[in-house]
Protein backbone atom coordinates (compact mmCIF):
# COMPACT_ATOMS: atom_id res chain seq x y z
CA UNK A 1 0.00 0.00 0.00
CA UNK A 2 1.70 3.66 -1.13
CA UNK A 3 1.98 6.09 1.89
CA UNK A 4 -0.89 8.35 -0.19
CA UNK A 5 -3.53 5.56 -0.11
CA UNK A 6 -2.96 4.47 3.43
CA UNK A 7 -2.96 8.29 4.37
CA UNK A 8 -6.47 8.44 2.86
CA UNK A 9 -7.95 5.61 5.28
CA UNK A 10 -6.34 7.72 8.22
CA UNK A 11 -8.98 9.10 10.70
CA UNK A 12 -9.04 12.10 13.03
CA UNK A 13 -10.86 12.75 16.75
CA UNK A 14 -11.22 13.23 20.21
CA UNK A 15 -11.33 10.95 22.42
CA UNK A 16 -12.60 10.58 25.67
CA UNK A 17 -12.03 8.31 28.66
CA UNK A 18 -12.99 5.29 27.53
CA UNK A 19 -9.54 5.94 24.88
CA UNK A 20 -7.26 6.52 28.10
CA UNK A 21 -5.68 3.09 28.45
CA UNK A 22 -5.28 2.85 24.89
CA UNK A 23 -3.27 6.04 24.28
CA UNK A 24 -1.09 5.22 27.83
CA UNK A 25 -0.27 2.38 26.23
CA UNK A 26 0.65 4.12 22.90
CA UNK A 27 2.87 7.01 24.59
CA UNK A 28 4.18 4.52 27.11
CA UNK A 29 5.33 2.42 24.13
CA UNK A 30 7.17 5.51 22.49
CA UNK A 31 8.93 6.24 25.40
CA UNK A 32 6.64 9.44 25.99
CA UNK A 33 5.18 10.35 29.86
CA UNK A 34 2.19 8.84 30.13
CA UNK A 35 1.35 8.62 33.57
CA UNK A 36 -0.94 11.89 33.90
CA UNK A 37 -2.64 11.53 30.81
CA UNK A 38 -5.86 10.60 32.97
CA UNK A 39 -6.04 14.57 33.63
CA UNK A 40 -6.00 15.60 30.26
CA UNK A 41 -7.31 12.50 28.08
CA UNK A 42 -10.49 14.75 27.13
CA UNK A 43 -8.10 17.30 25.11
CA UNK A 44 -6.53 14.30 22.86
CA UNK A 45 -6.65 14.17 19.60
CA UNK A 46 -5.53 11.23 17.81
CA UNK A 47 -5.13 9.62 14.47
CA UNK A 48 -5.93 6.11 13.64
CA UNK A 49 -5.44 3.56 10.79
CA UNK A 50 -7.57 0.51 10.64
CA UNK A 51 -9.04 1.08 14.37
CA UNK A 52 -5.50 1.71 16.06
CA UNK A 53 -4.23 4.42 16.96
CA UNK A 54 -0.73 5.76 14.93
CA UNK A 55 -0.40 9.35 16.17
CA UNK A 56 -1.70 11.25 19.42
CA UNK A 57 -1.20 15.43 19.99
CA UNK A 58 -2.82 16.79 23.19
CA UNK A 59 -3.00 20.46 25.34
CA UNK A 60 -3.02 21.33 28.69
CA UNK A 61 -5.23 24.10 29.85
CA UNK A 62 -4.08 26.40 32.47
CA UNK A 63 -6.19 29.62 31.81
CA UNK A 64 -5.36 31.47 28.68
CA UNK A 65 -2.20 29.39 27.99
CA UNK A 66 -1.69 25.90 26.95
CA UNK A 67 0.71 23.52 26.64
CA UNK A 68 1.30 21.41 23.75
CA UNK A 69 1.95 17.75 24.82
CA UNK A 70 2.37 13.96 23.67
CA UNK A 71 2.68 14.68 20.02
CA UNK A 72 3.56 11.28 19.17
CA UNK A 73 3.47 9.20 15.39
CA UNK A 74 4.34 5.60 14.99
CA UNK A 75 7.68 4.96 13.71
CA UNK A 76 5.85 3.09 10.60
CA UNK A 77 3.63 6.05 9.71
CA UNK A 78 5.97 8.70 10.08
CA UNK A 79 6.71 11.45 6.92
CA UNK A 80 2.92 11.27 5.94
CA UNK A 81 2.37 14.49 7.60
CA UNK A 82 0.35 13.34 10.81
CA UNK A 83 2.23 15.37 13.19
CA UNK A 84 1.03 18.65 11.40
CA UNK A 85 -2.35 17.46 10.85
CA UNK A 86 -2.61 16.56 14.66
CA UNK A 87 -0.96 19.71 15.78
CA UNK A 88 -3.36 21.96 13.35
CA UNK A 89 -5.93 20.07 15.15
CA UNK A 90 -4.79 20.41 18.66
CA UNK A 91 -4.05 24.13 17.82
CA UNK A 92 -7.59 25.08 16.93
CA UNK A 93 -9.31 23.29 19.72
CA UNK A 94 -6.87 25.00 22.07
CA UNK A 95 -8.02 28.65 20.88
CA UNK A 96 -11.52 28.06 20.27
CA UNK A 97 -11.24 27.27 24.17
CA UNK A 98 -9.62 30.25 25.00
CA UNK A 99 -5.69 29.78 25.27
CA UNK A 100 -3.59 32.71 23.55
CA UNK A 101 -0.59 30.99 23.79
CA UNK A 102 0.86 27.47 23.38
CA UNK A 103 4.20 26.48 24.99
CA UNK A 104 6.03 22.84 25.05
CA UNK A 105 9.13 21.14 25.67
CA UNK A 106 11.00 18.56 23.05
CA UNK A 107 14.17 16.89 23.79
CA UNK A 108 14.32 15.85 20.03
CA UNK A 109 11.99 17.67 17.79
CA UNK A 110 12.63 21.86 18.52
CA UNK A 111 13.61 21.59 14.65
CA UNK A 112 10.87 20.51 13.88
CA UNK A 113 8.57 22.90 15.76
CA UNK A 114 10.24 26.07 14.57
CA UNK A 115 9.38 24.75 11.07
CA UNK A 116 5.23 25.00 12.33
CA UNK A 117 5.71 28.54 13.88
CA UNK A 118 7.39 27.48 17.61
CA UNK A 119 10.28 30.28 18.79
CA UNK A 120 12.70 28.68 20.88
CA UNK A 121 11.96 30.49 24.63
CA UNK A 122 13.30 30.58 27.90
CA UNK A 123 11.74 28.58 30.62
CA UNK A 124 12.10 31.57 33.04
CA UNK A 125 9.96 33.33 30.86
CA UNK A 126 7.09 31.01 30.53
CA UNK A 127 3.91 31.45 33.06
CA UNK A 128 4.02 30.37 36.14
CA UNK A 129 0.87 28.51 35.06
CA UNK A 130 2.51 26.45 32.36
CA UNK A 131 6.06 26.15 35.55
CA UNK A 132 3.69 24.17 37.66
CA UNK A 133 2.89 21.74 34.88
CA UNK A 134 4.07 18.37 36.03
CA UNK A 135 5.91 18.02 32.31
CA UNK A 136 7.78 21.11 33.10
CA UNK A 137 8.06 19.90 37.43
CA UNK A 138 9.32 16.12 36.66
CA UNK A 139 8.49 14.50 33.85
CA UNK A 140 10.74 16.29 31.10
CA UNK A 141 14.77 16.62 32.09
CA UNK A 142 16.00 20.46 32.42
CA UNK A 143 17.71 19.58 28.86
CA UNK A 144 14.61 19.95 27.56
CA UNK A 145 14.19 23.01 24.40
CA UNK A 146 11.28 24.97 25.39
CA UNK A 147 8.94 26.62 22.94
CA UNK A 148 5.81 28.91 22.61
CA UNK A 149 3.72 29.80 20.23
CA UNK A 150 0.85 32.42 19.50
CA UNK A 151 -2.52 31.04 18.34
CA UNK A 152 -4.53 34.09 18.88
CA UNK A 153 -5.86 36.12 15.95
CA UNK A 154 -6.56 35.31 12.61
CA UNK A 155 -9.25 33.28 10.91
CA UNK A 156 -10.28 29.89 12.97
CA UNK A 157 -11.24 26.99 10.83
CA UNK A 158 -12.77 24.31 13.14
CA UNK A 159 -12.77 20.63 11.94
CA UNK A 160 -15.31 18.17 12.29
CA UNK A 161 -12.82 15.97 14.29
CA UNK A 162 -12.71 18.79 16.93
CA UNK A 163 -15.97 19.37 17.53
CA UNK A 164 -17.46 16.33 19.31
CA UNK A 165 -20.75 16.27 20.54
CA UNK A 166 -21.11 17.01 24.41
CA UNK A 167 -23.99 16.11 26.68
CA UNK A 168 -25.81 19.43 27.59
CA UNK A 169 -29.69 18.75 29.56
CA UNK A 170 -30.55 15.11 29.29
CA UNK A 171 -31.88 14.39 25.66
CA UNK A 172 -29.52 16.95 24.35
CA UNK A 173 -25.96 17.04 22.69
CA UNK A 174 -23.89 19.80 21.44
CA UNK A 175 -21.19 21.55 20.49
CA UNK A 176 -20.01 25.53 20.81
CA UNK A 177 -17.45 27.58 18.20
CA UNK A 178 -16.75 30.71 19.59
CA UNK A 179 -15.18 34.21 18.93
CA UNK A 180 -14.57 37.32 21.69
CA UNK A 181 -17.98 38.67 20.69
CA UNK A 182 -20.20 36.29 18.89
CA UNK A 183 -20.92 32.33 19.72
CA UNK A 184 -22.23 29.82 17.51
CA UNK A 185 -23.46 26.57 18.99
CA UNK A 186 -25.12 23.27 17.50
CA UNK A 187 -27.81 20.98 18.73
CA UNK A 188 -29.04 17.33 18.54
CA UNK A 189 -32.34 17.21 20.47
CA UNK A 190 -34.07 13.88 21.08
CA UNK A 191 -37.77 13.74 21.37
CA UNK A 192 -39.28 14.91 24.78
CA UNK A 193 -36.23 16.98 25.88
CA UNK A 194 -36.77 19.84 27.34
CA UNK A 195 -34.68 22.92 28.55
CA UNK A 196 -36.46 24.62 31.71
CA UNK A 197 -37.39 28.39 31.50
CA UNK A 198 -34.58 30.76 31.64
CA UNK A 199 -33.39 33.71 29.97
CA UNK A 200 -30.03 35.16 28.49
CA UNK A 201 -28.21 38.43 28.92
CA UNK A 202 -27.58 38.62 24.94
CA UNK A 203 -29.27 38.03 21.58
CA UNK A 204 -30.30 34.57 20.77
CA UNK A 205 -31.38 33.54 16.88
CA UNK A 206 -32.14 29.86 16.98
CA UNK A 207 -32.22 28.10 13.60
CA UNK A 208 -33.99 24.91 13.05
CA UNK A 209 -32.59 22.46 10.75
CA UNK A 210 -34.61 19.15 11.05
CA UNK A 211 -37.52 18.60 13.09
CA UNK A 212 -38.99 20.62 15.33
CA UNK A 213 -38.43 22.74 18.38
CA UNK A 214 -41.17 24.20 20.51
CA UNK A 215 -40.51 27.65 21.98
CA UNK A 216 -42.24 28.31 25.37
CA UNK A 217 -42.68 32.33 25.95
CA UNK A 218 -45.26 34.58 28.33
CA UNK A 219 -47.62 34.38 25.25
CA UNK A 220 -47.47 30.67 24.40
CA UNK A 221 -46.16 27.88 22.91
CA UNK A 222 -44.29 28.58 19.56
CA UNK A 223 -43.62 25.81 16.91
CA UNK A 224 -40.07 26.31 14.99
CA UNK A 225 -39.81 23.46 12.16
CA UNK A 226 -37.35 23.47 9.39
CA UNK A 227 -35.86 26.50 7.90
CA UNK A 228 -37.73 28.42 10.77
CA UNK A 229 -35.79 31.10 12.70
CA UNK A 230 -36.80 32.07 16.30
CA UNK A 231 -34.73 35.39 17.42
CA UNK A 232 -34.89 35.81 21.03
CA UNK A 233 -33.83 39.69 22.81
CA UNK A 234 -31.81 39.74 26.03
CA UNK A 235 -34.45 38.94 29.32
CA UNK A 236 -36.91 37.00 27.67
CA UNK A 237 -37.56 34.02 29.51
CA UNK A 238 -38.27 31.23 27.29
CA UNK A 239 -38.30 27.53 27.71
CA UNK A 240 -37.59 25.22 24.79
CA UNK A 241 -38.82 21.53 23.88
CA UNK A 242 -39.33 18.68 21.88
CA UNK A 243 -42.30 16.07 21.38
CA UNK A 244 -42.75 13.32 19.48
CA UNK A 245 -40.18 14.31 17.11
CA UNK A 246 -36.28 15.31 17.98
CA UNK A 247 -34.79 18.64 16.74
CA UNK A 248 -31.20 19.60 14.98
CA UNK A 249 -30.71 23.39 15.47
CA UNK A 250 -28.31 26.37 15.40
CA UNK A 251 -28.00 28.86 17.72
CA UNK A 252 -25.98 32.93 16.97
CA UNK A 253 -25.40 33.96 20.41
CA UNK A 254 -23.84 37.62 21.01
CA UNK A 255 -21.90 38.02 22.91
CA UNK A 256 -21.28 34.41 24.14
CA UNK A 257 -22.97 33.00 26.94
CA UNK A 258 -21.56 31.28 29.94
CA UNK A 259 -23.38 28.89 29.98
CA UNK A 260 -21.62 27.43 26.85
CA UNK A 261 -18.25 29.14 26.69
CA UNK A 262 -15.72 26.62 26.72
CA UNK A 263 -12.89 26.21 29.01
CA UNK A 264 -9.70 24.37 29.86
CA UNK A 265 -10.00 24.28 32.96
Amino acid sequence: MTTQARSVEVSYSMVDCSALTEVQAFLASNGLPHIDVGKHIEHFVVARYQGNVIATAAVEFHGRYGLLRSVCVHAGHRQQGLATQLCQLIESHARNLGIRQLYLLTNTAATYFARIGYATCARDSVSREIQQTEEFRTLCPASAVCMVRCVSGGALHLAAAVLPLRQDVAGARMWAAGLNNTMLTYFEVEPHTRFEMHSHAGEQITSVIEGELFFELDEGAVRVGPGEVMAIPPGISHAVFTGAVGAKAFDAWSPPPSRYQLTGE
